[in-house]
């Protein structure tokens, strides 16, 4: 999803920058499953819970870089026209 504005010119916008806006809530849903997985998992002793855990750690990972673009963005547009 976060690649998809850098595909050539000849791609349509709305094909280019539409998956950008479902960065956060995949993220969102990465990390609640991945948090009920690991509750599932907890009382399991075959269960292995890297796959869960590594849910987690990516959903994070995407919400919280995001949110740090979206928030340099306005930082930085603020700078620009004061």
């Amino acid at each position: 999803m976060m690649v998809c504005p850098f595909l050539p010119a000849w791609v349509p916008p709305w094909f280019r920058f539409f998956p950008v806006y479902f960065i956060v809530p995949a993220g969102i849903g990465a990390v609640a499953c991945g948090l009920a997985a690991l509750r599932r998992a907890r009382g399991q002793q075959e269960a292995i819970p890297s796959r869960a855990r590594a849910g987690v750690a990516l959903g994070t990972t995407a919400v919280v870089l995001s949110l740090a673009v979206i928030v340099w963005a306005i930082w930085a547009l603020n700078q620009a026209y004061q």
